[in-house]
């Protein structure tokens, strides 16, 4: 559109034009861009010529030319046109300022005839920060200006993330009767379906939810459930609010590390500190007691007993990280807990800093002498350590308390490594009556 009064066009002018919108819709920006120029310098007031300059150095990403050249247009033109906040909202957004990037685009469909792009690009912007309403009304808006199968395929994922689990569905439908044989639909129907089975159990967690939205536990629940539905998506919704209101707790940590990994986010997985599991070696016993200590830190985080507990649960399921800071808040707690002692030292063994880990079960028999596993386990620690004297000390002591295989087997070992044989027969004697097969 030009401003002020109609003008000849040239024959040389529209050329170039002609030309132009060839090159802009084949996407050859870097042959635009002069054409562009051209264009310009015949008609400098006309809204249509800085469109297509803009959007010649936005497809070459050329994000500085195309700065001054909105800088330029608003200079030039005295009211300009929607694509002149379209492409101020795509600087913004090539820049890093979503927010900015919205408020231009929205200005830009506020206009008569919006285009469905733009609709697009703030569903898109939405959806990147979680804001599932906005997304939603947002692919709502480009549907209403033209149906596709991806604006439907991206409202239904919206809507699952608003537990809009009938409107989802109807869009998956629609998307399948568009496109019955594109992977991609098949691929979405199939998930859903999975998700369905466990849609009664989520609306319960639901309701619970309703009457306590800050329930950290309860959001916890309820990502295990989506996880158990093959809905990491949904899964990393209520494990990442949960870490947020209960970041003392441990299953939304989990929670989380499975979700990540399994829609491929290896690296943000890596930082949360928890080493990989699959859920299905976490059993319903594990998960249940870990949800009570859980609930009981957070009710009474000075609890120095409770994270003693959990950091021997952490250990037993191989998460040594987790288990360390939970055995080390509790030594803050309580310095003279012999349990504190043992469970760091397991934790540091696993982690290869075997130097701590012994004396740290050294304390821990210092402070508790009558504690059998950690005699036994410091006994282990110096068998490591080719100490195999102390060793048979700390066997020894084990076995006064609590006689068990292990230990008869373990002291058997180091008195071979001694040459001290008839100590070994003995060991081995009595190993076989309390394992007559041996």
């Amino acid at each position: 559109m030009l401003s002020g009064c109609h003008r000849t066009i040239t024959a040389e002018e529209r050329g170039l034009r002609d030309q132009l919108r060839h090159d802009l819709r084949g996407h050859s920006f870097a042959a635009a861009l002069p054409l562009a120029r051209k264009v310009l310098r015949f008609a400098p007031r006309d809204n249509g010529a800085w469109a297509r300059l803009a959007q010649a150095q936005s497809g070459l990403h050329d994000f500085g030319g195309l700065r001054q050249t909105l800088a330029d247009w608003q200079k030039a033109v005295h009211r300009t046109s929607p694509k002149f906040d379209e492409y101020r909202g795509d600087l913004a957004q090539a820049s890093g300022r979503p927010e900015e990037a919205l408020a231009a685009w929205r200005k830009a469909v506020a206009h008569k005839d919006p285009r469905r792009r733009i609709f697009v690009k703030i569903a898109r912007v939405e959806e990147a920060t979680a804001h599932w309403p906005e997304a939603a009304a947002s692919w709502t808006e480009a549907l209403k200006i033209r149906k596709s199968v991806s604006a439907l395929l991206q409202r239904a994922h919206c809507y699952r993330h608003l537990h809009k689990w009938e409107a989802a569905r109807a869009d998956l439908e629609q998307a399948a009767w568009l496109a019955p044989n594109e992977s991609k639909v098949q691929q979405a129907n199939a998930d859903f379906a999975t998700l369905a089975k466990f849609v009664a159990e989520v609306r319960d967690c639901d309701r619970q939810l309703a009457a306590a939205p800050n329930d950290a536990s309860l959001l916890a629940d309820r990502a295990l459930l989506f996880l158990r539905a093959k809905a990491p998506d949904l899964a990393l919704d209520d494990a990442t609010r949960a870490a947020r209101l209960a970041p003392a707790a441990v299953r939304p940590k989990l929670f989380a590390m499975l979700a990540l990994r399994a829609l491929g986010r290896e690296a943000e997985a890596d930082r949360l500190g928890v080493r990989f599991a699959q859920l299905e070696t976490l059993t319903p016993d594990f998960l249940q007691t870990l949800r009570q200590l859980d609930v009981g830190i957070a009710a009474d985080p000075n609890d120095a007993e409770l994270r003693v507990n959990r950091a021997w649960q952490l250990n037993e399921i191989g998460q040594p990280e987790l288990a360390l800071g939970d055995a080390e808040k509790a030594i803050a707690l309580d310095a003279r807990c012999a349990g504190a002692h043992a469970e760091a030292s397991y934790a540091l063994a696993k982690l290869g800093r075997d130097d701590q880990a012994y004396e740290q079960i050294k304390r821990a028999t210092e402070l508790d002498p009558n504690f059998s596993t950690a005699w036994q386990y410091r006994g282990e620690l110096e068998m490591h350590r080719a100490d195999y004297s102390a060793a048979v000390g700390s066997l020894t002591q084990a076995l006064a308390i609590n006689q068990t295989a292990v230990g008869l087997s373990k002291r058997e070992e180091c008195y071979r490594k001694l040459g001290l044989l008839a100590q070994a027969e003995a060991d081995r004697k009595a190993l076989a009556q309390i394992h007559p097969t041996r």
